[in-house]
């Protein structure tokens, strides 16, 4: 809307241009002057000399055009300015030109035609005209060849009714912008194309701590500083090249953290080069801070299998390449990749994790590339997959091993080329994104056969780390008690942490952990529900309903706790694992126990222990 307005406007004025040129050869005798007869004459005037091009010119100029003398009476006039007021020349001519103008405007046209023939120069002057139009006149006075002949001026209208309207348009769609730029909440910015800041708003200026004065013309640089305003420049760089970019990044500004998702998008001018940037940055911290990303620490595992881990994981951190994981399911592999995250550059950026596994074959391609409206039934808008989310950041691929073999063929071609089609798209997107994959399989056994491209798993591979299983890194599990437990009573919202009896540590270190870090985790997860707030109770997970396969760890008696306190805690867990084997069936657990079932009841009301699965036989 205000580019169509903006060329009517430019239009108008070079017509307006065109006539004050025809009135400066008038005026300077380039054509030849009008001759007319006396005042008292009659209102058909002659033209002598080059009457018959004066005449041509007259009546083909874009403009309207008319003669008056000094008391306003329309001497002459062409078919334009006909056209312009509606009425036929024989009703115009020996009119007053100040009876077609509103009143108020009538004493400033006598003024500047009095001037104009007083002067002997160019008056210009706008009128509201009395049929809802707008007149912009230039008014010459042209010397009389002698001194019976009246002052004649020569008048060129121009009707700027539309450009009027298109100024009040433009005007208020100014005042718009400006409102919600002004009042906007949201930071917005323009920059040239020399990256310097042009415009900002005051909630800009706000979030900085500067005045508007101190960021206009200066660079990211100067007011990010130099770590954060290198890491803007390459995304500014990229929109100046016609890319439009979104994503989400962290800054500390004067000590305080911010999470701003921001939008890039290039400034065009009328012929369709990039001259600057636009730019909206929201601040989502609280959203940010509601569903808080848990961070690895593996930063002081004693045993040797992880240190040497994690000197490749720092090595990783400090480059920017493809990165491969490869460990059992459950020893830390996608804890790692966050690690390698948050202590890389790109640790302000956003950090995704996408389980191949975990999502159908049919979903894959858009949860990983995004889809557009309408490229497949039930895709009612466009989506942005995690790939293009994961923008100046880190996108972890687990399980990379269960992707399709047409992804895989696309992913390859993402990486060597850094862009890629959104489902149903036509024009491909490019995005700066740090691809970590992390598999429990054998790669080279898939290559082998034929359920993994070759190609891929050269270029993945840029970066390979073994994550070793906690068996082998036995040493680490006191640290890792002290970790998750931490975490855990977050998750589970406790107010205290249980006290952790040595020999319940001492125990952890004597299982296999099959399942690695992810069973710790969950005996942990089990041990924490089942106690009483006081003391952790431990049961440790077995394949078999045996005897021989399950163990407790329990403190020694001391002033807290009587051997009697120790007793019941070990009839309690008795009872418990007993109902677990049996599928809750109580008559069953008594046998187990070898203890009567009227027994098994008193144990159970005394302890408060419910059996979930109650046979028929065992109703009284």
């Amino acid at each position: 809307m205000d580019e169509d307005l903006t060329a009517e406007l430019q239009e108008l004025r070079g017509r307006l241009k065109e006539a004050e040129d025809t009135l400066d050869a008038i005026s300077s005798g380039t054509i030849d002057a009008m001759v007319i007869s006396g005042p008292d004459g009659p209102n058909v005037y002659t033209l002598t000399g080059a009457d018959a091009v004066y005449r041509t010119f007259f009546e083909q100029m874009a403009e309207g055009a008319l003669t008056v003398n000094a008391r306003g009476t329309i001497l002459s006039c062409n078919q334009r300015f006909s056209m312009i007021l509606g009425l036929p020349i024989e009703e115009i001519l020996g009119n007053t030109f100040q009876g077609f103008v509103d009143f108020e405007d009538i004493a400033p046209f006598e003024t500047a035609l009095t001037k104009s023939i007083k002067d002997k120069c160019r008056k210009e002057i706008t009128l509201n005209c009395q049929l809802n139009k707008v007149f912009q006149l230039s008014l010459v006075a042209l010397a009389p060849l002698s001194s019976s002949v009246d002052e004649l001026v020569c008048v060129v209208v121009t009707d700027i009714t539309e450009r009027k309207r298109a100024e009040v348009a433009l005007r208020l769609s100014e005042e718009r912008f400006r409102a919600l730029f002004d009042g906007a909440q949201d930071m917005i910015f323009m920059m040239d194309s020399h990256r310097k800041y042009t415009k900002v708003n005051p909630a800009t200026a706000k979030v900085l701590g500067l005045d508007v004065s101190e960021i206009i013309g200066h660079k990211p640089e100067e007011v990010y500083g130099e770590e954060i305003g290198k890491q803007l420049r390459l995304l500014d760089l990229r929109v100046l090249g016609g890319e439009s970019i979104e994503r989400e990044h962290t800054i500390r500004i004067k000590g305080v953290s911010l999470t701003l998702n921001t939008v890039l998008r290039p400034l065009y001018d009328a012929e369709g080069k990039v001259i600057g940037v636009f730019g909206i940055s929201r601040d989502v911290t609280e959203r940010s801070r509601v569903s808080p990303t848990p961070k690895a620490v593996f930063e002081s595992y004693p045993s040797e299998a992880m240190r040497a881990t994690m000197c490749e994981a720092r090595s990783a951190a400090a480059s920017d390449g493809t990165v491969l994981l490869q460990g059992e399911s459950g020893s830390g592999k996608d804890y790692l990749a966050r690690w390698i995250h948050d202590h890389s550059k790109r640790a302000l950026g956003p950090y995704f994790s996408l389980n191949c596994a975990a999502i159908s074959k049919e979903l894959a391609e858009s949860e990983l590339f995004g889809h557009e409206r309408g490229a497949f039934t039930g895709a009612h808008r466009r989506k942005r997959g995690l790939l293009e989310l994961a923008e100046g950041g880190t996108l972890l691929l687990n399980e990379i091993g269960e992707l399709p073999l047409s992804l895989q063929s696309k992913l390859l071609t993402f990486l060597d080329t850094r862009s890629f089609l959104r489902v149903g798209a036509e024009k491909s997107v490019s995005v700066n994104a740090r691809i970590i994959a992390a598999t429990n399989r054998s790669l080279d056994k898939e290559v082998e056969e034929g359920r993994f491209l070759s190609a891929l798993f050269y270029r993945i591979n840029v970066f390979g780390i073994t994550v070793p299983p906690l068996r082998e890194r036995i040493e680490d599990i006191p640290v890792l008690l002290e970790e998750i437990m931490s975490r855990l009573a977050v998750q589970l919202q406790l107010t205290h942490l249980p006290s952790i009896d040595p020999a319940f540590a001492i125990a952890l270190t004597r299982y296999d952990w099959p399942g690695n870090v992810r069973e710790f985790r969950n005996v942990l997860e089990r041990s924490l529900m089942l106690s009483d707030g006081h003391r952790l109770s431990l049961t440790l997970p077995s394949g078999k309903a045996s005897s021989e396969d399950w163990s407790q760890v329990y403190g020694f008696p001391s002033q807290e706790r009587t051997l009697h306190d120790v007793t019941d805690e070990v009839i309690k867990s008795l009872i418990l694992e007993a109902l677990r084997r049996c599928e809750g069936n109580r008559r069953s657990a008594a046998r187990t126990l070898g203890i009567a079932r009227d027994s098994l009841y008193r144990h159970m009301k005394r302890f408060g222990i419910m059996s979930e699965n109650r046979t028929a036989d065992e109703d009284d």
